[in-house]
């Protein structure tokens, strides 16, 4: 650092540069480091190892071996069921992190509430104290990371709760549909209300739960009088308060676990949807055709999102945030231009691409500015990939071939001519890396071609849009997006559905022909009311 510090100012002293810096992502050696390493990732393994024989000591009488011993068996079944079911898990070990991380803290809840159920002598055979704590960690991880990750910590949890606590079969399978119905319960929850209800609704599963197992004891009871009612009246009250107060506890947790492993779930997503961020507000004051554009995108994105199961409002925020570069020079971006304004007009071709290209950069700048989380910092910066500013390259190569055909009368040799190199009119990427990124990449090329469309019909939407996704594959500009053919098939059709909807003609309303405006001579004064009626005078 302190020698590219010097260098700098060499070049300042130079007038070679300002000393100013842009503002970069941060990204360090060792979380590049941890995030992939298999060193990293056993690990984990084994301190989730030493943690679960730690817990299963303190509630068990059973000897430390065998509680160490089965810990690493539990271990080594989830090596299996990792891999297979929750793989995005298994290779980001970020992920793996937080996946334990709720896992032990539930254990831990679940083991301080029993003995807590202990003190208050409450029957050993009861499950109300152990039944909805189950939730806590599937809906965590189910909101933080996906909905199979939620199942599979659901099914960890039922499994080492009720393993430690040496509870009855019924415990389990109670314990274990309580964290299913979490688990599902807790999938598109986009607002705080979401999570309140999702938690109301948990309860009333282990409320279920409670009620079948104390049919099963009815069952198999002789005598009605010997189950106490007040216990079951008092589980049912409990199951339901712990599914609500699960719910607060998640709501509090997560914007620190969001901070913490750098997540950023629905619930973030629809606050950062807000038209009121001041970002925003610039770009509709101070260049209303591309906030316009942005508001189309948008809605191009997030419909072929849903299509196809990506993330519909991670689509629309970074929709919206995508352009924002161009706030530095809006004149100079076609949608800002007024009639008879082509600033363009006096510069050279290499120069107005300069300009465009920028606008990436610029808005990378502003979004690290104004603290944007880092999937929409990674939209700008991809969402032209390292595609050709088009127009401007063939106003080179044409001034180059005029250029060619004046050096020939005028005897000039062939190197005297400059090359025109691609790589100066390229966007610097890099390609998208995610479907989202290359739905928003794909939504802004359609809608930026549409404006060129002078009769709108399905079929000159349709050949557009086939058109435009045809050359960004054939370009390269999607290979490591992870979208396959079927996928971009039905953004195709979602595209040309959308753009239909949006660029429908108007039917010709006829005019209105007014009537010639009447002669003063023409014009008879009117009558007084005494004269239409006396007795409406009067009353006046």
């Amino acid at each position: 650092m302190i020698f590219n510090w010097f260098k700098k100012q060499a070049l300042v002293r130079k007038g070679l540069s300002c000393g100013k810096s842009r503002r970069q992502s941060r990204e360090t050696d060792w979380r590049d480091w941890f995030e992939c390493s298999g060193l990293a990732r056993w690990g984990l393994l084994f301190l989730a190892c030493l943690a679960f024989a730690r817990i299963g000591s303190w509630s068990s009488d059973a000897p430390l071996s065998e509680i160490a011993v089965l810990s690493a068996m539990l271990v080594a079944i989830s090596l299996f069921i990792l891999p297979l079911a929750v793989r995005e898990v298994w290779k980001n070990n970020h992920l793996l992190l937080l996946m334990l991380l709720c896992l032990i803290t539930n254990l831990i809840l679940n083991i301080l509430l029993r003995n807590y159920a202990k003190e208050l002598k409450v029957d050993e055979e009861s499950i109300a104290a152990l039944l909805v704590p189950t939730a806590l960690a599937p809906m965590l991880v189910t909101i933080l990371i996906s909905p199979s990750a939620g199942f599979v910590t659901a099914f960890m949890v039922a499994l080492l709760s009720n393993l430690f606590m040496q509870s009855n079969p019924g415990t389990f399978l109670s314990s274990l549909l309580t964290g299913f119905a979490a688990a599902q319960l807790s999938q598109g929850i986009r607002r705080r209300s979401d999570l309140m209800m999702a938690g109301a609704k948990v309860g009333l599963v282990g409320l279920a739960c409670t009620l079948l197992i104390w049919l099963a004891r009815a069952l198999s009871t002789d005598s009605l009088d010997d189950l106490p009612v007040l216990a079951l009246v008092a589980e049912s009250v409990w199951a339901i308060a712990l599914g609500v107060a699960t719910s607060f506890v998640v709501g509090a947790i997560l914007p620190i676990l969001e901070w913490l492993f750098d997540r950023i779930t629905d619930i973030s997503w629809v606050e950062l949807a807000d038209l009121k961020h001041p970002l925003l507000k610039r770009l509709a004051e101070e260049a209303p055709g591309t906030y316009h554009h942005s508001l189309n995108v948008a809605n191009l994105a997030e419909s072929a999102a849903e299509a196809i199961g990506a993330n519909p409002t991670q689509c629309r925020v970074c929709s919206y945030f995508h352009d924002i570069g161009k706030l530095d020079k809006p004149q100079y971006f076609a949608e800002n231009m007024s009639s008879g304004q082509e600033p363009h007009s006096q510069l050279a071709p290499s120069m107005s691409a300069l300009i465009i290209i920028s606008h990436v950069k610029q808005g990378v700048d502003l979004a690290l500015k104004a603290g944007l989380r880092q999937p929409v910092i990674d939209v700008i910066k991809e969402h032209h990939g390292t595609s050709l500013v088009y127009y401007f390259y063939k106003r080179a190569m044409q001034q180059q071939e005029d250029a060619r055909a004046g050096g020939k009368i005028l005897k000039l040799r062939e190197e005297d001519i400059p090359e025109v190199d691609p790589r100066s009119f390229s966007y610097p990427g890099p390609i998208p890396q995610t479907k989202e990124s290359a739905i928003v990449s794909l939504a802004d090329a359609v809608e930026s071609g549409s404006r060129s469309l002078r009769t709108v019909t399905t079929q000159r939407i349709e050949s557009l849009v086939k058109e435009i996704i045809k050359h960004r594959v054939q370009d390269g500009q999607l290979d490591e997006s992870q979208l396959t053919f079927n996928e971009i098939s039905v953004i195709s059709e979602r595209f040309t559905f959308t753009l239909k909807n949006m660029l429908h003609a108007r039917i010709e309303y006829p005019k209105i022909k007014r009537e010639p405006a009447a002669r003063d001579k023409d014009l008879q004064p009117a009558k007084p009311l005494s004269d239409l009626n006396p007795q409406a005078a009067k009353s006046v």
